[in-house]
């Protein structure tokens, strides 16, 4: 099967949210796998390509802001050694080419198709991982192993057995970041087991053995006890809740540094969505809801048709917003445009920006 190709409109759109801007921009590429879980779990949400891509490189883009601006702190001026664990089929990695030394850059995957297509796009080191963390048995070391998620679907005995190998796979001062499902994030009536942990054996990918993958949430304390018993007490800790998507929180371990303060106060950038699309004949509605994941706001949504701006604020109530994040602050996060309408398909752009300057790509595509 050949590989999705989005409308090339697509990739100067993604180019736009980067903040700061790619090193290398050149050396972006947007193909995406036909057998990519993440892009086919959110084509069978929202039933359209280009809402799907949108969704699939929003994610990626607040996952690699914050990963840059993880390692800006923990290695200001030098270029480690990175580690993509888990890597898929490359959503992260393929900022992380436009951006790092690529000689700096490594990928471990499960699947074989995805460890293949990472390769061969992304041109960077691979090794197989295993079903079996006994197994592998990578060469070398590594300053930041970066791990989204693998342990929010992993089962007891495998958490805390992949959490002590890839620990053990750090460099003296590296750090091993990891995301995980909060229990906060359970339903109110789900059992809660009194050791902060919860696996079922399903998932939204269906070719992974519910024995090794499934879907998990732990507590923090859970968490902590699970650091401590594959690092012990020593280990520097730090965690920033809710860091990815506003979902999964940001675990990072370091068993060699005194401590992870300088991972303080990194953006979690903006979040949202467009929901609804409308053309008519005369007119084209939009609506959506945008908000900063942090302490600042969302001063700008622009919308882009066909060439022209124009620029929303938002304001109007959303309490589902607010309900489904559990942030007060976004209970206004709604926001509404009416412009009329291009005789011809128009290429939209939804952009979210927040007053420190962090982007979110709402949308892109042809309405």
């Amino acid at each position: 099967m050949t590989d999705f190709a989005p409308d090339p409109r697509l990739r100067e759109t993604i180019l736009q949210c980067c903040v700061p801007p790619l090193a290398h921009p050149a050396d972006f590429i947007t193909a995406i796998s036909p057998g990519d879980q993440m892009l086919l779990h959110s084509l069978a949400t929202h039933g359209d390509f280009a809402t799907a891509a949108s969704q699939y490189f929003n994610v990626a883009l607040q996952q690699y802001a914050l990963a840059r601006q993880l390692l800006d702190r923990l290695f200001p001026g030098d270029a480690p050694r990175v580690l993509d664990f888990a890597c898929g089929f490359g959503r992260f990695l393929r900022f992380a080419v436009a951006d790092l030394p690529r000689d700096h850059l490594c990928a471990s995957e499960l699947q074989a198709d995805a460890l293949r297509f990472v390769e061969s796009r992304f041109a960077v080191p691979t090794f197989a991982s295993c079903a079996d963390p006994a197994d592998f048995h990578p060469a070398g070391s590594f300053d930041f192993i970066w791990v989204v998620s693998l342990f929010s679907h992993l089962p007891e005995s495998l958490f805390h057995a992949w959490l002590a190998k890839l620990a053990g796979m750090l460099k003296p001062h590296g750090v091993l970041a990891f995301s995980v499902r909060g229990d906060k994030l359970l339903a109110a009536d789900a059992a809660r087991p009194a050791n902060g942990f919860s696996y079922s054996r399903s998932s939204e990918n269906a070719d992974l053995d519910g024995d090794i993958y499934g879907t998990t949430y732990v507590s923090d304390a859970f968490v902590r006890g699970a650091i401590e018993q594959a690092c012990g007490k020593q280990a520097a800790t730090a965690c920033i809740a809710r860091g990815l998507a506003n979902e999964q929180d940001l675990w990072l371990i370091s068993p060699g540094r005194e401590d992870l303060g300088c991972t303080a106060g990194v953006r979690r950038g903006v979040w949202g969505w467009l929901d609804r699309k409308q053309r008519g004949a005369a007119q084209l509605e939009l609506e959506g809801w945008a908000g900063s994941l942090d302490d600042d706001a969302v001063e700008e949504i622009a919308v882009t048709i066909d060439g022209t701006k124009r620029s929303v604020r938002t304001g109007i109530d959303r309490p589902d917003v607010a309900v489904a994040f559990a942030e007060p602050r976004l209970a206004t996060a709604g926001w509404r445009l009416v412009a009329p309408a291009p005789e011809h398909a128009a290429w939209v752009e939804v952009i979210a920006q927040s007053g420190s300057g962090r982007r979110a790509l709402l949308y892109a595509g042809e309405i």
